[in-house]
């Protein structure tokens, strides 16, 4: 590990996990061992799609909300909380 605390994955392991610049991996660490997962960009774009469709349909069905009634059910989220 470097001054910066970098860490070098070897060539082998980046080829053959499809591992590119810029790819982008979460670390998990526990006790003595640490895990390299890759963060699935496409996954999130996925889920961010089905959320904007959902949000496309209710602005169809009730209109869009302005801003006092997003307050409005923030508030009321927090206090059921």
């Amino acid at each position: 590990m470097s001054v910066k605390g970098q860490v070098v994955i070897p060539k082998d392991i980046r080829r053959r996990l499809k591992l590119k610049p810029k790819d982008r991996l979460i670390v998990y660490g526990e006790e003595d061992t640490i895990i390299l997962k890759r963060l699935d960009l496409p996954e999130l774009r996925e889920t961010w799609k089905r959320i904007s469709n959902i949000i496309k349909e209710r602005n169809k069905k009730y209109g869009r909300l302005n801003q006092k009634e997003v307050s409005k059910e923030i508030a009321a989220y927090r206090n059921s909380r």
